[in-house]
């Protein structure tokens, strides 16, 4: 996401800095420029350690959920304000490193994915919707505003936190491609998928809903809709995002550390400290973390497991 942002805003004629502590990726920006989609763009791109953060008033942090509290670390003693173009719902911790006042909560609406060093592909295109966590609006904001719509359609929320949890429901389907082995589109075929799908988004509206989360439209649909399920708005939803390869099948793929602990592990965790039911979340948690460490493999049979642990449970 962070190499489709940066490469659109270059072409934009924007002065654009990347920081990755892949020393390959790094060098083939610098000489050949980063591919995506067969089009290359050459950027300035340098290690974390070369990090200098005296003129930078913006930050995109696009880095894996796991690696926040460190990329932060430039960050901290700078008056740069971060915008989180990343999964889950780490707005909370940037806050809680560098202060609300310097955090800007973004749902990122672009689906990507990491071939090789140099090469990345953009999977589905959408709106970056960007907000205060406490729906307020100043200057910066606006800066980031008119940043970011250099390079995606853009718009501000007053209700950013609503806009976080309709995405991390996204997220909590989209992550179901690496349990069973399908792409979004395939996931979504099939009726009787579906409607354990539904019941996976519906305890994650839950527990939002016990946060004190306002939400609207989930996958297109009123919140309220999912608590009889919803197939048509899954069905709307595999049309326009059916291409989307889980990027944690690719994690395992790749054999690297994953986010399900910021995407489905998140949901269960603020469901169990509230006191809401989460069966199917937890079980497909479990799965994928199996999956993760070796001791199983994506499966279709993985979701029928999971819907049989929902019932127990």
């Amino acid at each position: 996401m962070g190499g489709t942002v940066a490469s659109r805003l270059a072409v934009a004629g924007l002065d654009v800095v990347v920081a990755d502590t892949n020393a390959a990726h790094v060098a083939i920006l610098n000489d050949i420029g980063l591919e995506v989609n067969g089009f290359r763009t050459k950027l300035h791109a340098i290690s974390p350690a070369e990090i200098e953060m005296r003129d930078v008033g913006l930050v995109l942090l696009s880095v894996r959920s796991q690696a926040t509290r460190d990329a932060l670390a430039p960050v901290v003693d700078s008056a740069a304000h971060v915008v989180s173009l990343q999964n889950g719902l780490n707005e909370d911790t940037i806050a809680e490193v560098i202060g609300s006042e310097r955090t800007i909560g973004c749902v990122v609406g672009i689906g990507a994915t990491w071939i090789e060093p140099g090469r990345i592909t953009l999977d589905a295109e959408g709106p970056l919707t960007i907000g205060r966590l406490d729906g307020s609006s100043d200057e910066t904001l606006e800066e980031a505003y008119q940043i970011l719509s250099r390079a995606f359609p853009t718009r501000i929320a007053q209700n950013i936190r609503g806009s976080l949890w309709a995405k991390i429901l996204i997220n909590s389907v989209t992550v179901l491609g690496a349990l069973v082995g399908m792409r979004t589109g395939e996931l979504l075929e099939s009726p009787e998928r579906r409607a354990i799908i539904a019941r996976i988004v519906a305890e994650g509206i839950a527990v939002a809903r016990a946060e004190g989360v306002r939400l609207g439209w989930v996958f297109g649909a009123p919140a309220h809709s999912w608590d009889t399920g919803s197939d048509e708005a899954l069905k709307h939803f595999a049309k326009t995002f059916g291409a989307i390869k889980s990027v944690t099948w690719r994690d395992f793929e790749l054999g690297r550390p994953t986010e399900i602990d910021a995407v489905t592990g998140e949901i269960v965790r603020r469901g169990a400290a509230l006191g809401v039911p989460t069966p199917l979340s937890a079980a497909v948690y479990a799965t994928l973390k199996r999956i993760e460490s070796g001791d199983a493999q994506p499966d279709p049979a993985n979701l029928d497991l999971v819907a049989q642990a929902g019932a127990a449970g």
